[in-house]
């Protein structure tokens, strides 16, 4: 982690801008006094696995290819109607 006065971060904006966003993080002081920090942005997270995704993280099973009919939507009409 790096300090750097208010004023340099006003002289040289995109500069220190581009060693945040290299990994670096950047504390602006104010009078000497820290009073931000600059930090890299992570790419966010995501909260879920797709199927296959999940299916891959079971050991010694082959992920199996989606078949037709798992690919159809779920419907109630061949039963016929309620008596």
């Amino acid at each position: 982690m790096s300090l750097v006065p208010v004023r340099d971060l006003r002289n040289h904006t995109a500069e220190i801008i581009e060693r945040a966003r290299n990994g670096e993080e950047v504390t602006i002081t104010v009078n000497g006094v820290p009073a931000a920090t600059l930090v890299p942005v992570r790419p966010p997270t995501r909260l879920f696995l797709t199927k296959q995704e999940f299916l891959a993280l079971r050991p010694g099973k082959p992920v199996a290819e989606a078949h037709p009919h798992d690919l159809w939507d779920d419907t109630t009409d061949d039963l016929g109607p309620i008596q």
